[in-house]
């Protein structure tokens, strides 16, 4: 049995067009063939765990395309047909096989607001045909579109936030699809997708705790194959962005819709829970520095890579220079300031501009006198979230800036453990306070080292208050932006009316 493995992965931000551009193809890391397999294997990624669940099963694995780009604005439509050319390409060179397998998110958009992640699938499926098993894993923040079940029967998304479980989901998505191709299981995936977006959320704690514990608790019932709930990507203004429940059944759908519909109804009824108090930069800061224990670490929420945002916010930064807390931060993207400090050499002294590019979305820049501490290559390989899987910040500098070293960066990148900070000789357990570029995936790195996790929210327009940042287009009517959004129970809807809307 072969396994075409690909994919192509990015979580599209409409909202961050109009401040960065649209993401472009030098944007995207491509991996095809032998190079994609050395690339993931051993990893926990879905491309490690897809691989991972090939060997277990005695599936041989037919590496294809992979393109990942870091999380960021909408898509540039000439980037993604041209991605999606080779994909075709690379698989119609395969030949045949017998279960595809895509890494894709979910939350995928060109600049138009249409899914990238059809895109990929109806193509492939133009390739391999309508009876080959087609499953596909999703990031807990996709947004789910309608037509995706009749494109893949089988689809898997992440349970937690830090997204520590991908190898794992992968491995779950693999063997459905295999049991399918070998005449086993008839995989059925129904969609239920609600008025409402969620914040991010870390699932160990709070309400998303709560709704990941009723995914799990329906997929260990007999004839559940798989359940995720889609928090949805709040910061993609796009018809299909909302948060949703998908389940995968063996051959019978009113058995997916009552699982759909139980989690769904539990969803709306607690939405409020999902709201969160936010933190400013200051107050932040204040409340670390208050905390009897050190190091506190504290998220830069509204400037976080990961949910599309440049990393070159100044407002955490500042509230820290003038806290006169000792600190350390990373990593704030800014390519000419690398340069400038480059040049200038280990212990050259410069005046920085640092950050504030890109206006509202980044805050004015922290003009200051710096002293080159380090200067590196930025290469990392992640050692808690996509374990094993090498991560590039591109050429990277430490800057002293009063008690505060500061990582820069020339690659923009979240920062999910404390590699980055150790590669430029950067304790952080000898800081009052450790701040980093990320919103949530950074509590698995740093909870073995963090007397206490905090997120900032400064202004911007990914700020963890979803309600407050401007939106003019579909999700404008979602909950919480919309405060009077009507959900209607799927119990309430018709089975004819159902099946129209798939």
């Amino acid at each position: 049995m072969r396994a075409l493995i690909a994919g192509i992965v990015h979580e599209s931000s409409t909202l961050m067009v109009e401040y960065v551009g649209p993401t472009r193809l030098a944007d995207f890391d491509v991996h095809t063939g032998a190079a994609l397999t050395a690339q993931f294997a051993g990893t926990n990624t879905c491309v490690g765990g897809y691989l991972a669940a090939c060997a277990r099963l005695g599936v041989e694995p037919v590496p294809a395309l992979h393109a990942r780009a870091e999380p960021g604005a909408a898509l540039d439509p000439a980037a993604c047909a041209e991605l999606v050319d080779r994909l075709v390409a690379r698989a119609t060179a395969a030949g045949p096989v017998d279960v595809v397998l895509l890494d894709l998110h979910g939350a995928g958009a060109l600049v138009s607001g249409e899914s990238v992640d059809l895109a990929v699938l109806r193509a492939v499926r133009a390739v391999v045909g309508p009876d080959v098993p087609v499953a596909a894993t999703l990031d807990l923040h996709g947004n789910i579109p309608a037509e995706l079940p009749d494109l893949a029967e089988t689809v898997v998304g992440f349970l937690e936030y830090p997204h520590t479980d991908m190898g794992e989901r992968a491995e779950r998505a693999a063997e459905i699809a295999v049991s399918q191709a070998r005449g086993r299981t008839r995989p059925v995936t129904r969609v239920l997708s609600l008025p409402m977006l969620v914040p991010p959320s870390d699932t160990g704690s709070g309400q998303a705790r709560l709704a990941r514990d009723l995914a799990r608790a329906a997929q260990d019932s007999a004839d559940v194959l798989a359940c995720t709930v889609f928090h949805g990507f709040p910061y993609a203004d796009t018809p299909q962005a909302a948060t949703s429940v998908v389940t995968v059944v063996d051959g019978d759908p009113a058995a997916a819709d009552a699982v759909n519909r139980r989690i769904g109804d539990w969803l709306w009824d607690n939405r409020d829970g999902f709201r969160i108090a936010t933190l400013t930069p200051a107050e932040a800061v204040a409340l670390a520095r208050a905390n009897e224990a050190h190091p506190v670490v504290i998220g830069d929420g509204t400037d976080n890579p990961g949910c599309g945002a440049p990393a070159d916010s100044t407002h955490l930064l500042r509230a820290l220079l003038d806290s006169g807390a000792s600190a350390c931060y990373a990593a704030l993207h800014d390519p000419d300031t690398v340069a400038a400090a480059v040049a200038a050499r280990v212990g050259g002294r410069l005046t920085v501009a640092l950050g504030g590019r890109h206006g509202w979305a980044s805050g004015p820049p922290v003009t200051a006198t710096a002293t080159v501490r380090a200067i590196t290559d930025g290469h990392v390989v992640h050692q808690a979230m996509r374990r094993g899987k090498a991560l590039e910040f591109g050429r990277s500098v430490r800057l002293a800036v009063g008690k505060v070293d500061v990582v820069v960066s020339s690659k923009r990148s979240q920062v999910f453990d404390p590699e980055i900070l150790l590669l430029h000789g950067i304790q952080p357990d000898r800081y009052e306070i450790v701040a980093v570029k990320s919103v949530n995936h950074f509590r698995a790195g740093f909870a073995g080292i963090a007397a206490r996790l905090l997120v900032a929210d400064a202004p911007g327009p990914l700020s963890r208050d979803i309600a407050s940042v401007p939106r003019g287009g579909p999700t404008a009517a979602r909950w919480p932006m919309d405060a009077a959004a009507v959900y209607r129970p799927l119990s309430e809807i018709s089975v004819s009316e159902k099946e129209r809307t798939r």
